[in-house]
């Protein structure tokens, strides 16, 4: 996770300065990742640049560089035990070598085209390599040293190593380096410098180019680009340092989204002048039937989107994931009875030490108003529900236990549907209102009596006490049809645009979305077939978020005070939503996100587009 904020950033410093690619001829995949020819097999990451030594310079210079590192993300990585391990194992390293091992001197290393191929994560075993022509080499300050360090020969050159303790004694590793064919090598282990030696000569089956190769041929139209990432995601899946702290915690084959579907990964980045174009190919485990929205599809859908839609998401699927989303939009999260504990039964007979106890248990259960006495509270009025299933208006309350989700009979005409939301504040009010949308494709007619009748019930249902009877009506604002209420925060709205469906929290995001559409630049349309497709406006979205995620983290504006000693250290504590994350968002300067994926034949190819 750190090294991919780490790449974003200084691709990002890199469009600051208006660096633009060459725009050369496509040479052999071969030719592109030559380096990878000369790091031995058994890496876990392999990282290539197009030219590290003008990416290191403009990154240095770059005012995304300071910001990141001032922000708290930066502070609060700074603390974590990664940190402060390889911290520790970079001070053994420095202290042996007698010079800095930094950003500064990677950017005296580097040459032109350069590669870095590692190992193992904990013990920091890599091997770095970078094209530059000897002359140069001599006046780095690698060479500058050189009575530091012990030449010995190979079979396929000499050079030069340093014996390094590490690990607080306990490990003792090889700082190495060598010049040969116009290639600066460096590794921290001996063995990896004498293969690396072997395959720069005459590489052959301990070259990681056979493995590199083996996604690129299934990868359509790769082509290396500025920086170019090759993973092993098996390996990495099985390696603690990343399995504690892969923020995502999705490496477990159970999670939805899993990495243990993922073999290996390609990853490009292109710095352009307005943003950067991130593309990815993920070789799967296995391959899984997915369907595809075609160009009419997509198109339609982006028309749906307000300019003020913060996240919009598009699925060529419909089914249980639709009718959950439409659910959620509509009504809001389902309570879980399921995850209720329950608490023991009062015992009549039990003595008072007992009846003491409970009740210091019931006061303990109710400290916080939770779901627990939502279901309390609602299980005394379930009876009279159930006794009585129809309301004044003879909607009828009870479901057909073979149903779980109230619309799915209404939605399964369903072909694909495109999620959509925003967020916004009140000026000068603690609050922030969040609308929620989705837009439906239609295989069929809607009926529009149902549908309002399944919502009118599901609403008393979920939201209505027995024993009122609220007017629930539906009323037409435009072309917009809505259930007048009063229930604080809740609302449902719906309209229907030629065969298309949408489903509103509000009544002000239905009336937006149709106004999108009949507005819609026809400029504005995407090529091609896809099975998902997002835009996300981290721009619009993040005052609202750190608004949101300052109240929930209990924050509160105080007047600039002098910072006590443990300030100074940086002993400060860091929120992960309100500071780190949002720290991070604003160092990037990224505006907004657009995201599209498609697999066929076990690859899974998604292209990011990173506009600022």
């Amino acid at each position: 996770m750190r090294i991919s904020k780490i790449l974003l950033l200084i691709a990002i410093a890199v469009l600051a300065l208006s660096h633009k690619s060459d725009g050369q001829q496509a040479r052999p995949v071969s030719e592109q990742l030559r380096l990878a020819a000369v790091m031995p097999r058994g890496a876990m990451v392999y990282l290539q640049a197009r030219d590290l030594s003008l990416l290191m310079k403009t990154w240095l210079a770059s005012p995304v560089h300071n910001n990141f590192y001032e922000s708290a993300s930066f502070k609060n990585f700074e603390k974590s035990n990664v940190a402060l391990k390889f911290q520790s194992r970079k001070e053994e390293f420095e202290k042996a070598l007698g010079f800095s091992v930094d950003e500064a001197r990677l950017a005296n290393l580097a040459g032109g085209a350069s590669a870095v191929a590692i190992y193992d994560i904990g013990k920091l075993e890599l091997v770095f390599v970078t094209e530059v022509t000897r002359e140069k080499a001599l006046l780095n300050t690698l060479f500058q040293n050189l009575p530091q360090f012990q030449e010995r020969p190979a079979k396929d050159g000499s050079y030069y190593v340093r014996e390094v303790t590490t690990d607080a004694g306990r490990l003792t590793q090889q700082f190495c380096f060598a010049h040969v064919d116009g290639k600066l090598i460096v590794t921290t282990t001996e063995g990896l410098m004498i293969r690396a030696l072997a395959n720069a000569k005459a590489a052959g089956e301990d070259a990681l180019l056979s493995d590199v190769l083996a996604i690129t041929n299934q990868a359509r139209s790769f082509n290396a680009q500025d920086v170019t990432l090759w993973l092993d995601q098996t390996k990495l899946n099985r390696n603690q340092l990343f399995r504690s702290y892969w923020i995502y915690g999705n490496i477990k084959a159970q999670s939805a989204d899993s990495l243990a579907k993922i073999e290996s990964g390609l990853i490009n980045l292109k710095f352009e002048t307005t943003g950067i174009t991130e593309q990815r190919w993920f070789k799967l485990a296995g391959s899984e039937r997915v369907g595809h929205l075609n160009s009419e599809q997509s198109t339609a859908f982006l028309k749906f989107a307000p300019r003020d839609a913060q996240l919009v998401e598009m699925h060529a699927s419909s089914g249980a994931a639709l009718n959950e989303i439409a659910s959620q939009t509509l009504f809001g999260k389902a309570f879980d009875e399921k995850a209720v504990v329950p608490e023991n039964q009062d015992n009549e007979d039990s003595d008072s030490d007992e009846s003491e106890s409970r009740s210091a248990r019931r006061a303990e259960r109710y400290a916080n108003l939770d779901a627990r006495f939502d279901k309390d509270v609602d299980d005394a009025q379930a009876k009279s529900k159930n006794k009585n299933p129809q309301s004044a208006e003879g909607l009828s309350l009870s479901r057909n236990p073979q149903v779980t989700n109230p619309l799915e009979p209404i939605l399964n005409p369903a072909v694909s549907y495109a999620e959509m939301a925003r967020s916004k504040d009140e000026v000068g009010k603690p609050f922030v209102h969040f609308e929620r949308a989705v837009v439906i494709e239609m295989n069929g007619t809607i009926d529009k009596a149902a549908l309002e009748r399944t919502i009118a019930a599901e609403m008393r249902e979920r939201f209505v006490v027995a024993g009122i009877d609220p007017q629930l009506v539906w009323q037409d604002e435009g072309s917009v049809r809505f259930l007048a209420q009063s229930l604080l925060e809740q609302g449902a709205a719906y309209a229907i645009s030629g065969k298309y469906l949408v489903l509103s929290s509000s009544k002000e995001f239905a009336r937006d979305i149709l106004q999108a559409a009949q507005t819609a630049d026809a400029r504005n349309r995407l090529d091609g077939d896809l099975e998902f497709y997002a835009i996300v406006r981290l721009a619009a979205a993040k005052p609202v978020f750190d608004k949101l995620m300052r109240k929930l983290d209990g924050k509160v504006d105080k007047p600039v005070a002098k910072k006590t000693d443990d300030e100074e250290a940086g002993d400060e504590e860091i929120k992960f939503f309100s500071d780190n994350l949002s720290s991070f968002v604003s160092a990037s300067a990224i505006r907004e996100m657009r995201v599209r994926r498609n697999s066929a034949a076990g690859i899974l190819a998604e292209r990011v587009v990173y506009t600022y």
